[in-house]
């Protein structure tokens, strides 16, 4: 999994907190995810359904 553009504790949408914490408990299950230099299909859909709610998040916080 790549890193974030941006933490939890950052993260102001209750939505994109519980997309956090749902990829990293993902991840800390996931020996794909574990793995350096393995890939988890899985795992990179749940970081960018995190990553697109914390980019809405900023933009309604922009507004």
């Amino acid at each position: 999994m790549t890193a974030p553009e941006q933490t939890a504790e950052e993260a102001k949408d209750p939505f994109a907190d519980e997309a956090w914490r749902t990829a990293i408990e993902h991840a800390a299950g996931c020996l794909s995810c574990r793995t350096p230099g393995a890939t988890c299909g899985t795992g990179e859909g749940l970081l960018h359904a995190y990553e697109e709610a914390a980019r809405q998040a900023r933009s309604e916080e922009a507004m």
